[in-house]
């Protein structure tokens, strides 16, 4: 036990590491998977106390399978059966596992309690920008069309030094937009935060029509968007810029 789960849990760790540096679910599967080469070198010094450590972490990967298909699926569920086998076997150990078990899960919920309280906060803000229907603009032509030859919806407004604008193909938006005759529309952006940082955002709602309610995509419309300066300079886009 002194060698095979300390390997165990310090190469998976790396992995989920890794894995999660492609996309998380959420942040508090982050803490958990950071903790698991931690794990590791106590399972090498008192597998015992290792294996009571190891509860909490490995909480987080149970609930992950839910997210994971595939290759990657069978790989982690794998590793998870593996790593209880050796929590199994170590527990048989005489001794008081207590006050690391109470550490581990404490652990794990302080994790689920930040993630919750101070990431994913969502902020709504509501914008009336300007219409076109043919892809064109106070600065050219938006493009470039898509594969089908049809031009972009553009909802573009004026700011300090230029224009932000977000091109959308979708013929139930661009008939919405046509059959109303108007030249400005309201469109509602969700700001997503981290720890009071704004992470991205996207497109709420475009004249009341819901594409995204937070991150969770209601409609998936195909789109693009930018930030262009008066001398015709395409910009780097941000939201403390354009949202």
């Amino acid at each position: 036990m002194r060698v095979v789960a300390p390997a165990l849990f310090g190469v998976g760790g790396v992995c989920l590491i890794l894995l999660a540096a492609l996309g998380a679910p959420s942040f508090w599967y982050v803490p958990c998977f950071y903790s698991l080469p931690v794990v590791a070198g106590v399972w090498a010094w008192r597998p015992r106390v290792g294996a009571a450590l190891s509860v909490g972490p490995l909480i987080s990967i149970a609930v992950l399978l839910h997210y994971l298909s595939g290759v990657w699926l069978a790989i982690v569920f794998v590793g998870f059966l593996t790593a209880l086998v050796c929590v199994g076997i170590a527990a048989k150990e005489s001794g008081s596992i207590a006050i690391p078990l109470a550490l581990s899960l404490g652990f794990v919920c302080a994790s689920f309690l930040a993630d919750r309280v101070f990431t994913n906060k969502i902020i709504i803000r509501s914008y009336q920008v300007n219409v076109s229907l043919d892809g064109s603009a106070p600065w050219g032509t938006v493009g470039p069309e898509w594969d089908d030859a049809i031009k972009p919806t553009v909802l573009y407004r004026r700011v300090k030094d230029g224009y932000c604008y977000i091109a959308f193909k979708s013929e139930e938006l661009r008939d919405r937009l046509a059959h109303e005759h108007r030249t400005t529309v309201s469109m509602q952006i969700n700001i997503m935060k981290d720890f009071g940082n704004e992470r991205g955002y996207n497109v709420r709602s475009v004249d009341g029509v819901l594409l995204a309610d937070g991150p969770k995509v209601v409609k998936d419309v195909e789109r693009f968007g930018g930030h262009i300066l008066d001398q015709g300079i395409i910009a780097t886009s941000s939201t403390d810029t354009c949202w």
